[in-house]
């Protein structure tokens, strides 16, 4: 027993006397001879908010299919000129008789709207399977070109 508590005593020696030198090398010592601290300066709030873009679901305008492709679909939306960033469109889940897609991208404010295409690949061909973008069902037509499931009718 004695034994170890002098070997124990020996390392506590060896780690407080390497510290000790640790300390000398690297600046580590008294506070007499150490520089002030600087001044903390505290920031100034902005006088206008920075806007945030948000992730936002994009308008959907169309739908068609790509004839060279029939896994592939090409959906128009609605998207600020310039002001949008990471425009996506992803192919989220597929069943026998539909194919979900989103159609997503981060929006600033204050920004003037354009059509852009957006290409959907899925894993399997589309065929005659309805796609629903962003939560609206699109059921194609015989000419490639889709048309909103639940349209309300204008008479």
């Amino acid at each position: 027993m004695y034994g170890v508590a002098v070997l124990v005593t020996f390392v506590i020696g060896v780690v407080a006397f390497g510290v000790f030198v640790l300390s000398k090398v690297f600046g580590g010592g008294s506070t007499e001879e150490s520089s002030p601290a600087p001044a903390v300066v505290q920031a100034s709030p902005s006088v206008r908010a920075t806007p945030v873009p948000r992730k936002r679901a994009a308008q959907v305008l169309g739908v068609r299919a790509v004839v060279a492709d029939a896994r592939q679909v090409v959906v128009t939306v609605a998207t600020p000129v310039g002001c949008a960033k990471n425009l996506r469109a992803v192919a989220y889940a597929e069943g026998v008789g539909a194919v979900a897609v989103r159609v997503t991208q981060e929006v600033g404010a204050g920004c003037r709207w354009q059509r852009k295409p957006v290409l959907v690949t899925a894993k399997a061909p589309v065929g005659d399977r309805t796609l629903i973008v962003n939560g609206t069902p699109w059921t194609p037509t015989e000419s490639g070109e889709y048309q909103q499931a639940l349209r309300a009718s204008t008479s």
